[in-house]
């Protein structure tokens, strides 16, 4: 798969098809017709653009064609949306006659049917009991041991060598999920929850960018081999988290706590099996996604020094005392506007995906089953309709009340009924850590880097983002209350083994 650099994505097709196409009698007991869209290679549609340039793809289908495009992914038939009231139908409207896309239930070898995966009446009651420890006015209470791991990752840095941050910031947003959410220190097993999210990565890149997702699941392919001891290295670090926490009998309160105390109508615990799928759910999707906004936001605010000069005057003051209230930090305007334009222009989530299990009619297509919806805030993110200069780094946009966008139009979370359970636990801490790291340290990406993408999962970097980290205020007093091991890494010209 070609990795798309940034900001140049050149279009894909040129062999456009602005018309609606014919298709042979569909639900409705009449010929309809097709979206326009690219035609594509007889069988496999643009599988092969697909393979080689996703994110040219998905520009190329949602700039190009109006509200609804079509295409073929091999034998799937795709639509993507393109306009918000349709979106609205999707997501909240019609909800109930979609499931989850193809690409999601990929997901399942590893996340097994947690929020993330599952369906129906399972889905409700797994978000009603895993919701009320992620509302606003109980994440608060997290905020001060957000400060406190970004704290200690500053007083560990700032040594003036270049170092892959987005693997820094990866070890720090697993600490603090780790903490907050699992009621666990995960950073003593960090390595080898991204060694396994990497096999992972590796193994869903096979199975939506090449054959191999036509094979059938049971076949032994290398990357499947791969994926599967990855699942099982996993299950060896999940699994003691959660007995752990059974025989605590304290009164925790964490998410998996309040999943393991729970019970059903009829007095049933949910299953150690049930109970994993949570907690890997919660491991990988709440520390990825966060780590990935805030490599953005550094890589972003390097190389635009009038943004970065306008966040420290906003933050500083917050530091005045030395340390900050973690909760005024997000209250912070100017802020917040970069952490929104950083999901604006890099959305973790860039891609949405639905199937079709009840057939429907959308702006005057007839949708069968089985048909993939597809919706891109990486594309509506980019579209001048909502958002001037749509290519530019500009937070500004955020604080200007006549710049509001349409609902739906910005989705770093999604939408609907399905919204990302921890949008706002992910906000806040976004904004603490963000605010905290451009207060305590000067990172510099190097010029000759060019930032390219790994549209995966989740929106990657590939390769990494290096930056020459070095301290910039409160490093003495930070230093003389670390642990040794911290003072050995913060000192200037020592080199530490990181292999």
């Amino acid at each position: 798969m070609q990795r798309s650099s940034v900001p140049a994505i050149p279009p894909v097709d040129d062999q456009r098809n602005d018309q609606p196409r014919e298709r042979r009698r569909g639900w409705l007991g009449r010929r309809s017709a097709l979206p326009p869209g690219p035609r594509g290679l007889p069988i496999l549609g643009t599988a092969l653009t697909l393979f080689r340039d996703p994110l040219g793809l998905l520009r190329d289908l949602g700039h190009h064609y109006g509200p609804v495009s079509f295409t073929r992914f091999g034998p799937f038939s795709v639509f993507m949306l393109n306009d918000v009231e349709l979106i609205d139908t999707v997501l909240v409207g019609q909800h109930r006659r979609c499931v989850k896309d193809k690409s999601t239930r990929d997901l399942m070898p590893l996340a097994g049917r947690g929020l993330l995966t599952s369906e129906g009446e399972a889905w409700r009651q797994q978000r009603k009991l895993a919701a009320p420890p992620l509302q606003p006015k109980r994440i608060t209470g997290y905020a001060q041991t957000m400060q406190d791991c970004v704290e200690r990752a500053c007083a560990a840095l700032g040594d003036g060598r270049e170092r892959d941050v987005h693997a820094e910031l990866a070890q720090l947003t697993l600490e603090i999920v780790g903490k907050t959410l699992l009621g666990v220190d995960a950073r003593a097993d960090a390595e080898r929850i991204a060694h396994v999210l990497d096999v992972f990565m590796k193994y869903f890149e096979r199975q939506a960018y090449t054959a191999e997702s036509l094979l059938p699941p049971s076949w032994p392919t290398p990357a499947r081999v791969r994926m599967r001891r990855a699942v099982r290295e996993l299950d060896a670090i999940i699994y003691p988290m959660i007995e752990r926490c059974r025989s605590s009998g304290a009164d925790q309160d964490h998410l998996l706590a309040r999943l393991v105390n729970a019970r059903d109508e009829d007095g049933q615990p949910m299953s150690d099996l049930q109970l994993r799928d949570e907690a890997v759910t919660m491991l990988l999707a709440g520390h990825e996604t966060t780590a990935l906004v805030l490599s953005y936001a550094v890589y972003l605010s390097s190389t635009h020094p009038e943004v970065a000069r306008r966040l420290r005057a906003e933050v500083d003051p917050a530091f005045a005392t030395g340390s900050a209230d973690p909760m005024a930090l997000c209250a912070l305007p100017y802020l917040n506007a970069v952490v929104r334009e950083t999901m604006r222009l890099y959305p973790p989530a860039y891609a949405i995906g639905r199937e079709v299990v009840e057939p429907f009619e959308l702006g005057g297509y007839a949708l069968p089953r089985g048909a993939q919806l597809l919706i891109s805030p990486y594309t509506l993110h980019r579209d001048p309709r909502f958002y001037p200069e749509p290519e530019r780094f500009h937070p500004e946009r955020w604080l200007d009340p006549a710049g509001a966008v349409p609902r739906l139009a910005y989705l770093p979370f999604g939408g609907g009924p399905r919204v990302c359970i921890g949008n706002h636990f992910a906000t806040m801490e976004l904004a603490i850590v963000l605010a905290t790291l451009v207060h305590r340290l000067e990172l510099e990406v190097p010029a000759s880097y060019q930032l390219t993408l790994a549209p995966l999962v989740t929106l990657r970097l590939a390769g990494g983002l290096p930056a020459r980290v070095s301290k910039r205020h409160g490093s003495e007093s930070l230093i003389a209350g670390a642990s040794p091991a911290q003072r050995a890494s913060a000192a200037p010209n020592v080199e530490l083994d990181r292999a």
